[in-house]
């Protein structure tokens, strides 16, 4: 049972992730002058919400199971790990962001706001971001695992 708070938390935020999914979406696409976007998700046989949602509920799962695998035992490690995991998975949502906003200003905009239109509303489904925060989950964890994991210790032989 050690696993139960574990668990409620992971579907906390996997209903978190399915609830809340467009407005953290519409929060996370950029500002760009004259451009809407409408989130929308395509026809897939995993919806954008559904993936958002799982990487959301894999969030405290990969943290754990990273802290057990590389014996991270300190409290103090732990925080600095899940800092870390944070950090990344901000990270490639930062990039994916300015990814977008960069090539809606200087591509979409220029070409589609022309002869006296003012602004326009351009469907976008968000997989993209959904896959760069799973990135930065992943070098996360991954860069949590080498640089906290406890080493084994060497027996030198004495010759």
């Amino acid at each position: 049972m050690k696993q139960l708070p574990l668990l409620l938390l992971a579907c906390a935020l996997f209903m978190i992730g399915k609830f809340l999914f467009i407005p953290i979406m519409i929060h996370l696409e950029p500002r760009v002058e004259g451009i809407l976007f409408q989130i929308t998700e395509r026809d897939a046989i995993v919806k954008t919400a559904t993936l958002f949602s799982l990487v959301l509920a894999f969030i405290p799962v990969l943290a754990v199971l990273t802290w057990r695998l590389g014996r991270i035992k300190t409290l103090r490690r732990q925080i600095i790990s899940g800092v870390l995991i944070l950090f990344f998975m901000t990270l490639g949502a930062f990039a994916r962001h300015q990814e977008v906003k960069m090539f809606f200003t200087k591509v979409v905009r220029p070409a589609v706001l022309v002869n006296g239109t003012t602004s326009i509303i351009y469907p976008i489904d968000p997989v993209n971001f959904v896959y760069y925060i799973l990135g930065g989950l992943v070098a996360g964890c991954v860069l949590s695992f080498v640089l906290f994991r406890e080493r084994k210790k060497k027996n030198k032989k004495s010759k």
